[in-house]
């Protein structure tokens, strides 16, 4: 990509060089608009927007060559009223070069960046929502001398940042990889429409969201329930609903679906979303199926106790299914591996004389003009190696693939109701970490799992999943994925779409799309995501490559990477909200004139209602302007205020001390204040454990010199167990 423009230096004072400040009309001029306010050693701030959608927040990253140095996001824009002004809030970013974590990394990447000092550049890579990305250049083929002190570093400092440990070793990152291409396919459920048979064993209108929304906790510590997001409670019988799930699909990296075919003797169920796909063209996404070829049995586990309907095997009758999948095959989006049309079969061992099937079907195919067939088993219930069942490679299929832990019932505090299972998802991923096999494979992972909403207390749960968990594994199959004997290759997803099993990458009422995110940072190679390259008991000055590298041969890495998000609680900075509200809150101007309170993220979600698991850390960051209440100069308490919204739990409010408080330079500029005005930023971390279930808004309590006022926010936090 072409860089936007060059950096402003820092003793220009102007708004922006490369940047028309009127921007009553963003629609027109250049894609990327915006004011780099400072630049220096200690950070680098500014605000920037994407002129197409000026509504959404842009992804900013520091890199030092190919190294990634920070991450961070701008706020979302908002209007703004400030006295008789008024404008288009630009909540802008800042990314702190002072702490010792981004130093370390910084010096790190200034050593690995000066062996090529020819190609060495620092620049900033700000990425937009739809994959466009723009790079600003900040130093060109820079000199070492010269940028260690443009940095604020000294020589020893420099040094003692590099070599944190003083031992005089320095960790070597992996040569980079193949280019091999790899493709990321989800396996898709189609069971979110009503049909005949359903609703006579089960009852009238009864779908997957059934099972999800009946599902209930087991043990405290249980992430049940959860709710789709995004999409709703959809049905795949609507245009529009397969539609979106395309277009999420796409925008997150996913680049096809393995669709489940439910066929029994030549009868067909669930047929319906393939049957509307091939009509309408929605999803207009590659695809390619898998013969769910078990037993339909109400434990929804393939065996024959209480069968709903039986899979019947004979070499008969199965000869007919390349015929009754014809249609499908044919279809030119139709996924293939080095020019093989590819299926899956859930569980070839169950079909009669397979290698002579296999022979009538491949004959068949190519009469029909289908081409040559890729036939592919599931690893599942120890049915591994293709060699055994005839089929040409292997699939991963977690969880059956993985070994792992089981947790006993007393570890979680299980009731004596719960008859199920809980087993360790960190250990059954460090598990899969460069496995590798003697016969033709793809790879799988999975986000989640856990099938109690069809199980209930006789489910099955894998305990600390998170994105921090999944991101380690899909990097890990990424790499295995390339090292396969394949021109092409495929990593799959166990799944897209399987809420009643928690194993679903669309967006849920608890993570959002912190696991889609996972797979579009690992399918467009950026580097690993600042939750895990921040986490302090790594070495975070490791690179993308060597953190990588660290993972592979470190299991102690990979349990500190999948416990990140989970032991926050436990880190120094983060204050438990204490009940009631502050004492200095009586009497407090409550919304005085000129005053504005703008959150930019809560947990990294820029919506203005955010649902909060109250077992984990919240991060909240925003700016406030005090309207005339406050100079610049002032000394100023503040505290972060979650006011109940219902009127039963007004009494449940909580407070927390706001500590990390600076000056937010983009945001005065370009509201174009007096020196005066305050416009001070902050962060402010915190535990609600102790908050009751309910929806709290948030609002800013600024005391000082006999001075107190209250200021509100359109944001709220929804408590939810």
């Amino acid at each position: 990509m072409q860089p936007v423009a060059s950096p402003v230096q820092q003793d220009d004072h102007s708004q922006s060089v490369f940047l028309d400040p009127d921007v009553s009309d963003l629609q027109s001029g250049p894609r990327l608009r915006g004011a780099i306010l400072e630049y220096s050693g200690r950070a680098i701030s500014g605000w920037i927007v994407d002129a197409q959608s000026p509504a959404a927040p842009v992804s900013i990253a520091l890199f030092v060559a190919s190294h990634c140095v920070e991450e961070g996001r701008t706020g979302r824009p908002a209007p703004a009223s400030i006295g008789k002004q008024s404008a288009i809030g630009r909540p802008g970013f800042r990314i702190n070069l002072s702490t010792r974590g981004v130093r370390r990394r910084l010096a790190r990447a200034l050593r690995n960046a000066l062996v090529e000092p020819k190609h060495a550049q620092i620049y900033l890579r700000v990425s937009l929502n739809d994959g466009e990305y723009y790079e600003i250049p900040l130093f060109e083929n820079f000199a070492p001398s010269e940028v260690v002190v443009a940095l604020g570093f000294s020589t020893e400092d420099y040094d003692d940042l590099l070599f944190p440990n003083n031992d005089g070793r320095v960790v070597t990152g992996l040569a980079e990889g193949t280019s091999k291409e790899v493709r990321y396919i989800c396996f898709y459920l189609p069971q979110f429409h009503s049909f005949e048979e359903n609703d006579r064993w089960w009852g009238p209108g009864f779908t997957e969201w059934t099972n999800v929304a009946r599902m209930r906790a087991q043990f405290p510590t249980h992430e049940s329930p959860w709710l789709p997001a995004d999409l709703g409670f959809y049905d795949v019988r609507l245009p529009e609903t397969r539609r979106q799930q395309g277009d999420l699909a796409r925008k997150y990296g996913i680049d096809g679906f393995c669709y489940y075919v439910y066929w029994f003797q030549g009868r067909r169920l669930l047929e319906k979303p393939l049957q509307l796909m091939l009509e309408d063209g929605e999803p207009n996404l590659p695809f390619c199926i898998c013969w769910a070829n078990e037993n339909w049995s109400r434990r929804w586990d393939g065996s024959d106790a209480e069968l709903l309907l039986g899979q019947n095997h004979s070499l008969d009758d199965d000869v007919r299914f390349i015929d009754d999948m014809a249609d499908l095959l044919l279809d030119e989006r139709y996924i293939t591996v080095d020019g093989r049309k590819i299926i899956v079969i859930y569980r070839p061992s169950l079909l009669p004389d397979k290698q002579h099937l296999f022979e009538i079907w491949r004959k068949r195919a190519r009469e029909l003009g289908i081409g040559e067939l890729l036939i592919c088993n599931a690893m599942t219930f120890g049915e591994f190696d293709p060699r055994d069942v005839n089929c040409d490679a292997a699939i991963e299929f977690p969880p059956h693939t993985v070994s792992t832990r089981e947790v006993p019932p007393t570890d979680v505090d299980a009731p004596a109701t719960f008859a199920g299972k809980v087993y360790d998802y960190v250990d059954a991923m460090r598990s899969s970490l460069g496995k590798s096999y003697d016969f033709p494979f793809f790879p799988a992972v999975m986000p989640r799992w856990d099938n109690t909403p069809r199980k209930g207390a006789r489910g099955h749960v894998f305990t600390r999943s998170s994105p921090e968990a999944f991101e380690v594994w899909l990097r890990d199959a990424t790499l295995r994925a390339k090292g396969n004997s394949f021109t092409e290759s495929l990593v799959f997803i166990n799944s897209w779409n399987e809420w009643a099993e928690g194993a679903h990458l669309e967006p849920d009422s608890r993570y959002g799309r912190a696991f889609l995110d996972v797979v579009r940072r690992v399918a467009s190679a950026e580097p690993i995501s600042v939750q895990i390259r921040n986490t302090p008991d790594l070495l975070d000055c490791l690179s993308r490559q060597e953190l990588e590298w660290a993972v592979k041969e470190s299991s102690a890495h990979v349990e500190v990477l999948a416990n990140l998000h989970r032991s926050g609680l436990g880190q120094s900075g983060v204050q438990r909200v204490r009940s009631g509200v502050p004492v200095e809150a009586e009497g407090a101007s409550d919304g005085p004139v000129g005053s504005l309170l703008v959150i930019e993220n809560i947990n990294s979600q820029t919506s203005e209602r955010v649902i909060a698991d109250p077992r984990y850390e919240i991060v909240v960051r925003g700016w406030i302007c005090a309207g005339t209440a406050f100079e610049a100069s002032r000394q100023r308490t503040g505290f972060l205020v979650l006011s109940s919204l219902a009127a039963e739990n007004a009494a449940n409010s909580g407070y927390c001390l706001i500590v990390d408080w600076h000056e937010r330079v983009d945001v005065k500029e370009y509201m174009k204040a007096e020196s005066k005005d305050s416009y001070f930023g902050f962060q402010v971390s915190f535990s609600i454990r102790d908050l009751a279930d309910g929806e709290y808004q948030l609002a800013v309590l600024e005391v000082g010199d006999g001075v107190s006022l209250l200021v509100r926010s359109r944001h709220s936090i929804i408590v939810r167990r």
